[in-house]
């Protein structure tokens, strides 16, 4: 079976749309699976969505009832007039409990790992273990103050006429090629929304204007559930000296810690079945 045609098959299990509300903002999740095995909790990155996860959710309903959540500001979630990494772990918690779960693995990428890591220590009941995905968590002290800041990741709203207009604009954050252009397909369809003036990104252009979040060395130190890496081993951005950092500061044992070949920032992307096996090793170990 090639790619296409495992994607192709993947998609064939399709997903549960669901909503809680949270604090005034409705957070929308998808479900897939049998509830009552137990759950894989889905965490996407900035300016991404739960529909990132429709390939990768299918291959692990064997085993689990799997969970992919749009924080709000992203996806078909609400909008908020502010956004933090505290209210990030409240629609986390939320989503667990409307599923009933009292703990679950969790998978973050990107982004999504330094929300889900603050929200060990805000929620540590709920954390069976975490999985990282080239997820950029903390940072050497000489490198924070080169590190980009919020204000770079501000963007204006763009108004296409036509869907096919907005899909053949819409690129990878950060920006890298990639050689599954049906998977590429599939995430900008599902990243844009129909409005009155035209097609538009479902995520908040203006999200880290007011996004505050925190140094987590201290709660990476301290975290409570196993944790775990896997990255891309050609990741622009989750450098050797980051990991270097990262699994020094967490004590993460070297057997917990995977690096995917051929794979940059967006590694379930670059090479979905891959990262999928190594995820299946490591949750099988844990």
């Amino acid at each position: 079976m090639n790619n296409q045609e495992w994607f192709n098959q993947s998609l064939l299990s399709t997903p549960t749309t669901n909503f809680v509300e949270v604090e005034g903002a409705k957070i929308h999740y998808l479900t897939w699976g049998d509830n009552k095995k137990p759950g894989l909790f889905f965490i996407h990155g900035f300016s991404a969505n739960a529909h990132w996860w429709d390939f990768i959710s299918p291959a692990f309903i064997d085993d689990y009832c799997v969970v992919a959540i749009d924080l709000s500001g992203s996806g078909d979630s609400d909008h908020r007039d502010a956004y933090s990494q505290e209210m990030y772990a409240k629609e986390i918690k939320s989503v667990c409990d409307a599923m009933g779960w009292q703990s679950a693995d969790f998978i973050a990428h990107s982004m999504g790992g330094s929300i889900s890591l603050n929200a060990t220590s805000i929620y540590p009941e709920i954390f069976k273990s975490l999985y990282l995905l080239d997820s950029i968590v903390i940072l050497p002290p000489d490198k924070v103050r080169n590190f980009s800041s919020n204000r770079s990741m501000i963007r204006a709203d763009f108004v296409y006429e036509d869907e096919a207009s907005a899909v053949e604009s819409f690129r990878l954050i950060p920006p890298q090629p990639c050689r599954n252009e049906f998977l590429l397909d599939h995430i900008a369809i599902n990243s844009y929304k129909q409005t009155e003036e035209g097609w538009l990104l479902k995520s908040d252009g203006k999200m880290m204007k007011t996004y505050q979040s925190k140094d987590l060395t201290e709660t990476l130190m301290a975290i409570q559930c196993p944790i775990y890496i896997v990255y891309g081993l050609m990741s622009q951005i989750f450098t050797q000296e980051i990991l270097d950092y990262t699994v020094y500061v967490g004590n993460i044992p070297p057997e917990r810690v995977i690096g995917v070949p051929g794979t940059m920032h967006h590694l379930f992307v670059d090479d979905p079945l891959s990262v999928i096996e190594e995820l299946k090793k490591l949750l099988g170990d844990n």
